[in-house]
Formats: structure tokens, sequence, C-alpha cells
């Protein structure tokens, strides 16, 4: 290097030093990698710089809006699946124990998130058109055919085909929004994932009117061309602009280039490289699936059976149905404010405060005044609002901490590990429960603030991974 390059550098440095002095006071240090990375990329040429995203304009927005539209269904679903598992457990299958009923359920949600690994490189490859419209099929023909069932064997096999519609339309609905923003991507994934809480909150009250008036049939049969509908404009609106072949360019050896690509990602799939993820290095990692386990597992019971819970506190079915719909209200908010502040202050900062909020509501709240119906509903609107960060602010806490060429993979091992958790765990929750008394019913409770904890402390974990004890740190 010569005298004159070796000035340049220096000056360069210096100049990158006196901007960082600006930039950041001295008690508050932000570590998020996206504003290195960025500025180095640019001059890479790559993709994933800010030149490559629109980060506004009709078509984004635009895209936004059909993501919401299908979260509204995909995740809205999952939201208020409570509301069905309330009604069928009282009606068509009101002689079949609570355990073999648990099955149903934790069959669906186990398929809803494991696909997203078989989801996520067909998304990679061809883009979301296709899968979202057999997201669409599989959705509409599984809940006109629990419309139908009368028997645990019918209700599995509407729940498969509903679980398979719900495994590969999620992925590309959140997935595409990275392909449009990268300013505002926390901040769209949040309004996009809003989408869920919508449908938590429309959808119980939509099944509590109907039930009554034209009975369950009629009643799943609306829901389904309800759902129908959201995805036919999800479908239209919804475009993705990268896919695995145009991201290599246009010059002559791009096929190569795809070729070997698509190698790397067999062995890839094949082996996961698990030699390499637990290490001391992927340690953050692996506590963030810990934390993202328990933690959505608690919500995902609480959500489950807080209607039944509720019905066992003497609370009318109708009523019980509306504390489903407060639950999911405030969590609108509670995926929008949160994700807004996750930006400014950390988005592993806001989470865990998220989740300590989340987990005494259920200690100070639910366990010693459950019985309480004015209670049961200040739960609701308090404990609705503290868990909507649970899912909205897992994936960008995900990408702060994850290699830009390694986020598919990983992504979709958290979602495996996740499914596992909805497979075995409402069965687990259905003995604790029992015959469904009073005492079982806050046995169950204990379970469900012993999930948050646990996930509370290995979200905390997964951050003193980062940056250890420092509290003044955005991250």
């Amino acid at each position: 290097m010569s005298s004159t390059e070796s000035i340049e550098v220096t000056r360069v440095r210096r100049d990158v030093e006196s901007i960082s002095l600006r930039s950041f006071t001295p008690s508050t240090v932000d570590i998020t990698p996206q504003f290195v990375t960025e500025d180095i990329q640019n001059d890479n040429g790559n993709e994933d710089s800010e030149e490559y995203y629109p980060d506004g304009g009709w078509k984004a927005y635009s895209v936004v809006l059909g993501s919401f539209l299908g979260s509204i269904v995909n995740l809205g679903i999952i939201n208020s699946i409570g509301a069905v598992q309330a009604y069928v457990s009282t009606h068509q299958l009101a002689m079949v124990s609570a355990s073999s009923i648990s099955w149903i359920f934790s069959i669906y949600l186990a398929l809803a998130y494991a696909l997203g690994m078989v989801a996520g490189p067909i998304f990679d490859r061809r883009g979301p058109l296709e899968l979202l419209v057999a997201s669409t099929v599989f959705i509409f023909l599984g809940l006109m055919a629990s419309a139908n069932s009368t028997k645990v064997y019918h209700f599995i096999l509407s729940f498969i085909a509903l679980g398979i519609g719900n495994g590969i339309g999620m992925n590309p609905l959140i997935g595409v929004i990275s392909h449009w923003f990268c300013k505002k991507r926390g901040n769209c994934t949040g309004i996009a994932t809003s989408g869920g809480s919508v449908g938590g909150l429309f959808f119980p009250l939509m099944l509590r009117h109907t039930y009554t008036k034209y009975g369950y049939v009629w009643a799943m049969r609306i829901f389904a061309f309800t759902c129908l509908g959201c995805m036919v404009l999800s479908i239209v609106l919804v475009r993705g602009r990268f896919t695995k072949k145009s991201s290599y360019g246009t010059s002559s050896g791009d096929l190569d280039s795809v070729e070997v690509e698509r190698t790397k990602w067999n062995k890839i799939s094949r082996k996961l490289n698990l030699d390499r993820l637990f290490t001391r290095e992927n340690s953050k990692y692996l506590f963030l699936i810990g934390g993202a386990f328990f933690g959505e597992l608690s919500l995902v019971l609480l959500i489950t059976y807080f209607a039944t819970y509720a019905m066992a506190q003497g609370v009318s079915e109708s009523t019980s149905l509306l504390l489903l719909t407060v639950w999911n209200g405030t969590g609108i908010l509670g995926r929008l404010i949160p994700g807004y502040l996750s930006d400014i202050y950390g988005h592993f900062n806001i989470n865990i405060i998220m989740l300590s909020t989340y987990t005494v509501t259920i200690f100070v709240m639910w366990l010693p005044f459950g019985d309480s119906q004015k209670v049961l509903f200040a739960f609701a609107a308090i404990g609705g609002y503290c868990s909507g960060s649970i899912l909205s602010l897992l994936p960008a806490c995900l990408s702060q901490i994850t290699k830009v060429n390694e986020i598919g993979i990983k992504y979709g091992i958290l979602n495996t590990v996740l499914s596992t958790g909805n497979l075995f765990g409402i069965p687990l929750a259905s003995v604790v429960i029992s015959s469904g008394t009073i005492q079982h019913y806050n046995n169950f409770v204990v379970f469900v603030g012993c999930l948050a904890v646990t996930g509370t402390a290995l979200w905390y974990m997964s951050r003193f991974m980062i940056v250890g004890r420092r509290l003044n740190v955005k991250v």
C-alpha cells in the first residue's frame, strides 16, 4: 500500500470514528448490526443493500396490505382456535375426553409451524404466489370439512388440511415484507402480523353470533367463505421481488452459480450444520430458540384453554368468547406499539419487557383472581397487549443475530422446534386440566405461568450472550 493510500484510509477511519461519537451518547450504545452491514453491502452491489428496497410506494404498501389480509386468516385462525375448541368440546364431542380432543388442535398447530421448513425454500425459489394459492385451497377445504365433522377422526382430518394451509401460507406472508422494506421492515412486519390480532378479534365475535343464529355447520361455512375472500385479495396484492435464481445477476455464469447454490442448499438441508450450531458463537441463537419455545407455548396454551377456563369459573359461553375477543383486540396494539418502540430502544429490550409484564399478569391477576369476571376481562386486556410481541418481534430479533445467508435454515429450525411444543404441549395441558375442576384449572394457570417465566429467562440469556449484563445497550 502506498503512503497516499495509507493516508486516505486513515482519514476514512477518523471520519467513521467521529460520526460514531456524534451518533451515540455514552449512556446508550447501539449494537444493531444492520446499520453496519448496509453500508458495506452497498459497495458490493448486494441485493440486501438499501438501494434495492423501495421502503415505500404503492406497490410496497399494497404488499403490506395483502400480507395483513392474509395474516387475518393464517394467524387469526390460530388466535381464535379456542372459540372452535370450546364449542365442539361441549357439543359435537361432548362425550369425548379432553385429552382426545386436545390431539385435534395440537396436530393442527404443529403442522401450522412445522411446514415452514418446507414452504421457506419454495418461497425463496419461486416466490409467494403458488404457496398462497395452495394455502387458500387447503384452508377453505379444511374449514368446510370441519363444518360437517361429528367424530374425532373427522375433525383430525379436517384440521390436518387446515394446518397444511396455515403452514405453507404464513412463511411467504411474513417473508415477503423483507423484499420491499429495509429501514421500515420492523414496523411494516408489525403492521402485517397485526392482521392475526384482527382475525382473533373478529372471528370469535362472528362465531359467537353465527353459532346461535345459524348453528355450527353454517357458522363454519361462513367462516370458510370469509377466509376465502381475504386470501383471494391477499393473492392479488402480495408480490415478491427476489428469488434464488434472479439474485445472482445477469452474467454468463449465472446458471453455474445457481446450480452451485442449489447443491449447497441440498447439503445444508440434509446436514443442517449441527456441528456448527452448538457452539458458543451460536449460544445466543440457542437461547433464543428456548425463549421462543417456552414463551410461545405458554401463549398457545393460554389462548386454547382460556375460554373453557372462564366457563369453568361460571362464565357463559358467549362471554368466554368475548374474553378472546378482548385478548386479540388489545393484541393489535401489542404488535404495533412495541414494534415501533423496538426500532428506537432495541428489539430484545422491548420484547423482554413485554414478556416480563405478561408473566407478572399471570401470577398477579389471573391466578389469584380468576374467579372474578371483571378481573378476567382486565387480564385479557393487559395480557393480550403484553403477549402481542411474542410473535411480532421474534423475526426481528432473529434477523438481528443471524447472517443473511443463514436466516432461512435457522428460521426453519426454530419453527420445527416450536411445532414440537404445539404437538405435545396441548395434550400435556389437557392432562393437567384433567376433569376440568377449578383446582385443576388453577394448576393449569401455574403451568402456563412457569412456561412464561422460563421463556423470559431464556430470552434474557440470549441478550446476555450478546452484550453481557449491560442494560444501557440498544439490542
